[in-house]
């Protein structure tokens, strides 16, 4: 029984349960008996039969600066979008371009986070990351719209900084001089 125990503790997590089971539960929009039973059994099996590594990315996560980071990101891409939209239905000149960002950390998971949601921002799209340098390269649609390359840097990063803020240790926010 103990080998048992040990495999299912090396394989399952509460928090990866949690959240599959809110996945299962939102893709058939139901909260009944049924659906949380047939979502708990999904979730365990794909974690036996999927696993995952451990990772300890979320262990540092502070709500309030997460809600920040999801808040800000919403209005961003809001504001973007229309911009876009409002570019391509006047027709008005726009002029490219390709920015580089040096980013506070090098941090695998922070540049992926980071480059991610400035990818998901339309006008700007993430066409290299350099990792053991901490380097990203946008291209940015519109460029004199956004500030220019130093508002374009400016803003990637602040979003470094509010991934940081939501997501790094205590140790890291120090190395990389960021306050809370």
């Amino acid at each position: 029984m103990s080998r048992v125990r040990a495999f299912a503790s090396k394989r399952l997590s509460l928090s990866m349960t949690l959240w599959l089971l809110v996945l299962w539960t939102l893709l058939f929009a139901k909260f009944d008996p049924l659906v949380l039973l047939s979502g708990l059994l999904v979730a365990l099996f794909i974690q036996l039969v999927f696993p995952l590594p451990r990772s300890r990315f979320f262990a540092n996560f502070r709500l309030r600066q997460g809600l920040i980071l999801a808040g800000v990101f919403l209005v961003d891409m809001v504001k973007a979008a229309v911009h876009v939209a409002s570019v391509v239905v006047t027709g008005r000149d726009y002029e490219c371009g390709v920015v580089r960002i040096d980013l506070r950390s090098s941090a695998d998971n922070t540049m992926a986070v980071t480059a991610a949601m400035i990818n998901l921002v339309p006008g700007t799209i993430v066409v290299e990351l350099k990792r053991r340098e901490g380097v990203i390269y946008l291209h940015v649609f519109d460029l004199e719209a956004q500030g220019g390359v130093e508002g374009v840097r400016a803003a990637s990063l602040a979003q470094e900084e509010r991934v940081l803020k939501a997501l790094a240790s205590a140790q890291t926010l120090e190395t990389v001089g960021v306050k809370l």
